[in-house]
């Protein structure tokens, strides 16, 4: 679909790509790590063959899975492949309503083909939810989409900031002015609570402004920002082999190994990988974030977000406590 938005630039497979059984022994290695989530992204997680043997495999041993979707390809064949999966969670793609969706997804039919999902994953009572990328044209679609989300009983919302990577690089006047993010924060807030629909923040947005405790707080957890955890408690493992801390750091300087070289128990293991997080110190801060007094537990914000920004891991360009200082 060549998505304006895409940090991968997805587009034909690489030659490359780890066959089903290189796959599913890596299931068996994230299971000896005591990994208790998965989520499988791509490109497009349909177009990989057996993918759903894949989830199946993590599902068996107790893992909670999810896929995203642009849910473009939605049909009775995919429907079956999500029940064998045993998913906990259908995450589809959408990105305002049909004028600026299918804008952003490069394709007429695509605000369409997400209404046709909906509908097919409604009637078989799986449960979905929904990844919205905000740009500076959507953000006036947020009030009808969360009205179009109630009534197709869509039962998590993830909202998050376009960062300019990938095809995204090329459209860098999309990118969101951080001047709005109190407007932002106010409208999830707002929306979190009185329906079945939660709402909540991806990691780069917001910081520490008045709204950051309503903004990320799961039911019975009270939850703040407290860093980026690529290489603490998330790794990235891509179509060939790839590892980094997070598959958002789209940036080959960032990989600590290859499944097929090293064990992904070896690189996990290793205490020089993921440096940038795991020996991180406040005094790595860099612009607006250094000498900031919140910079012990912010970290400096979102890892991927940073270096495709503002061009430092670590200096936040959407931090809301600082503009909220300098205001």
């Amino acid at each position: 679909m060549r998505c304006i938005h895409c940090g991968s630039t997805a587009g034909i497979p690489r030659k490359n790509e780890l066959t089903l059984n290189e796959s599913l022994s890596v299931v068996d290695e994230l299971v000896e790590l005591d990994c208790k989530e998965v989520t499988l992204i791509g490109g497009e997680v349909f177009l990989y063959p057996k993918w759903d043997e894949i989830a199946r495999k993590l599902t068996d041993y107790g893992i909670e899975v999810s896929i995203i979707t642009n849910g473009f390809l939605m049909g009775q064949k995919q429907l079956d492949e999500i029940k064998n999966a045993k998913l906990d969670l259908v995450g589809i793609s959408v990105d305002g309503m049909r004028e600026n969706h299918n804008k952003i997804r490069n394709h007429k039919q695509a605000f369409d083909r997400i209404l046709k999902a909906f509908d097919l994953l409604n009637e078989e009572k799986i449960p979905k939810g929904v990844v919205t990328t905000i740009f500076d044209f959507n953000f006036t679609d947020l009030e009808q989409l969360y009205g179009l989300f109630i009534k197709s009983n869509i039962s998590v919302w993830q909202l998050q900031l376009a960062n300019p990577m990938g095809n995204m690089a090329d459209n860098n006047g999309f990118v969101f002015d951080p001047k709005k993010m109190s407007h932002l924060t106010n409208f999830i807030k707002e929306k979190r609570y009185g329906h079945e629909l939660l709402v909540y923040a991806g990691d780069n947005i917001g910081y520490y402004d008045h709204n950051e405790a309503y903004i990320r707080s799961m039911p019975n957890r009270l939850s703040v920002w407290q860093g980026c955890q690529a290489g603490l408690s998330v790794i990235g493992i891509d179509s060939i082999g790839n590892v980094k801390g997070c598959e958002s750091i789209y940036s080959d300087d960032f990989i600590e190994g290859n499944v097929r070289e090293q064990s992904l128990i070896e690189i996990w293991n290793d205490e020089d990988n993921f440096a940038y997080n795991r020996k991180f110190h406040p005094d790595n801060l860099q612009g607006k974030c250094k000498g900031c007094e919140m910079g012990a537990i912010c970290r400096g914000g979102c890892r991927g977000s940073n270096v495709f920004c503002t061009g430092n891991l670590f200096e936040n360009y959407f931090c809301q406590y600082n503009a909220t200082k300098r205001n």
